[in-house]
């Protein structure tokens, strides 16, 4: 090879060096877990319906999926600490009513496609939160639920009126309260209820 760049013209034998280092640095290159690829035939699809019992109106309505990589030994050590920087991202997607107080939306857990980011074998992303959005003045009103726990089993959490009808304005979001709360048990009728359903649905 050296003696056929040696007897070509300077720019051929140049731009001949260079095709050789991207295609062996292409080679060695991995995705972005910052910025991971989409799978291009997800399968996985799931079906989210909210519902929410609020005294007033909301300016929108979303959902919010949650990604993570599930198998933390893709990702090197830190050797000062020994933890590992487990890759996450989210996405939205379309929340549309359905009812009065009622909305539905699909996302795929399978939206994203595995990859080799380290070096280290195959890292697996898994839809691992769902969260709705409901929205009113910038505020958000509405918490992350574990997927496989609000799969086929209604998960709930309850909101302040009064953060409603005062909007919370120094927060992005409200927060959310269990019933197992002081401060709900307390005055269960100052609050309302977003209750988060997921289920497989058809491609």
């Amino acid at each position: 090879m050296a003696e056929r760049i040696l007897t070509m013209p300077l720019r051929a034998a140049a731009a001949l060096i260079l095709t050789i280092a991207l295609t062996t640095g292409c080679s060695a290159m991995h995705g972005d877990p910052k910025n991971p690829e989409k799978n291009p035939h997800p399968v996985k699809r799931y079906e989210v319906t909210a519902t929410v019992d609020s005294p007033g109106p909301w300016d929108s309505v979303k959902g919010v999926v949650f990604f993570d990589v599930v198998n933390a030994e893709c990702v090197p050590q830190d050797t000062f600490t020994g933890g590992r920087n487990v890759p996450n991202t989210s996405y939205d997607f379309e929340m549309v009513p359905i009812g009065r107080n009622t909305w539905r939306g699909y996302f795929y857990r399978d939206a994203l496609r595995d990859d080799d980011y380290f070096g280290k074998g195959v890292c697996h992303w898994d839809a691992t939160q769902v969260a709705p959005d409901f929205k009113v003045d910038g505020v958000g009103f509405g918490s992350s639920q574990l997927v496989d726990e609000a799969l086929g089993s209604p998960q709930t959490d309850y909101f302040r009126k009064s953060d409603l009808s005062e909007q919370v304005k120094d927060l992005d979001s409200a927060p959310a309260f269990s019933v197992t709360r002081p401060e709900y048990k307390k005055n269960p009728d100052g609050f309302f209820p977003v209750t988060l359903t997921i289920k497989e649905a058809n491609p």
